[in-house]
């Protein structure tokens, strides 16, 4: 067991290539490392879309899809909450300001 931290929980650890990986719960609150806005369509998803690179609290950076900007991008150090994962199982955030007060924590 390495400790790397994920958001998905692939069979085996990506960065020791060996250990079996264990189930962590982290969030829900999470500080923006970096942010876009996508203006052209990717697969099915209608444009603008936001994402971000999110620093959960006591766990991973993911990629995450942000809800409740309309379109524009987060500044980093902005606080956000996770609100779970949309239907295509992609984790969903929320700026703290607009986000539910009592979050979720994730597990892995």
């Amino acid at each position: 067991m390495c400790g790397y931290p994920m958001l998905d929980r692939p069979p085996l650890c990506p960065r020791c290539g060996g250990s079996p990986v264990e189930q962590a719960t982290f969030g829900p609150g999470g500080t923006v490392w970096s942010s876009t806005v996508l203006r052209i369509r990717v697969a099915d998803r209608k444009p603008p879309a936001v994402l971000a690179y999110v620093d959960f609290d006591e766990g991973p950076r993911a990629l995450v899809h942000v809800h409740g900007t309309e379109d524009r991008p987060l500044l980093p150090g902005a606080r956000v909450r996770l609100l779970g994962r949309d239907d295509r199982g992609d984790p969903v955030v929320v700026p703290e300001a607009a986000g539910d007060p009592t979050g979720k924590r994730v597990q892995q």
